[in-house]
């Protein structure tokens, strides 16, 4: 099933990153398991069942210069889960977007939100990603080799460089891991703008 959801922080182009990502990382999700139904999905057999991934942090390629936390050798990720329908569970993933499934590896821009309390609820700190062009399949040498929407990719998918939606992962599609760093490199962070949990303005 195809999921919809909406981006944290501007991700598209090599700024965007440097300009709110804390750290781009190398990780292999290592474990998942999927979390309790609520009460309401156990009763009517309809809903979705979240999942949390472990993540192993094999390589940090780029710190920003003002990181918000130290980056981590390991972190939970909130990956897509299942649709319940009639009590069935029905895998769900992004369009194009990868599902972060154990023994794949990805590259993933990284911002640490701390905890916070909304509404008299404490929600636990917690690594995020930019969005959905800040994780990208990298199985191999070749960044975005590896797996996408569940299905895994042995060689890069060509990207449409006339497409209005074309950002840093297209461009680096193909390339490798010191492009992307030099990329980075050569960029020039921008002012940040207040998203995330101060703002609430992430979906």
């Amino acid at each position: 099933m195809i999921a919809e959801g909406s981006d944290r922080y501007p991700n598209t182009t090599a700024e965007d990153w440097v300009t709110y990502a804390d750290h781009v990382v190398v990780a292999t999700a290592v474990a998942d398991e999927a979390l309790p139904l609520d009460d309401d999905a156990a009763a009517n057999g309809e809903g979705s069942v979240d999942r949390m991934v472990t993540m192993q942090v094999d390589d940090v390629v780029w710190t920003s210069a003002e990181p918000r936390h130290a980056a981590p050798a390991t972190f939970e990720w909130s990956g897509w889960g299942w649709a319940l329908q009639n009590g069935e569970q029905i895998e769900m993933a992004a369009a194009d977007e990868p599902r972060v499934e154990v023994g794949h590896t990805y590259i993933m821009a990284l911002v640490h939100e701390p905890e916070f309390t909304d509404g008299g609820k404490q929600y636990p700190e917690k690594w995020v990603s930019l969005g959905s062009d800040s994780i990208i399949p990298y199985d191999g040498t070749e960044i975005g080799v590896g797996e996408v929407q569940g299905t895994v990719l042995s060689e890069a998918k060509a990207p449409d460089e006339d497409a209005v939606d074309y950002s840093l992962e297209d461009e680096l599609t193909g390339k490798s891991i010191d492009e992307l760093v030099a990329a980075l490199s050569d960029a020039t962070p921008g002012a940040r703008a207040d998203f995330g949990p101060a703002g609430q303005t992430d979906g």
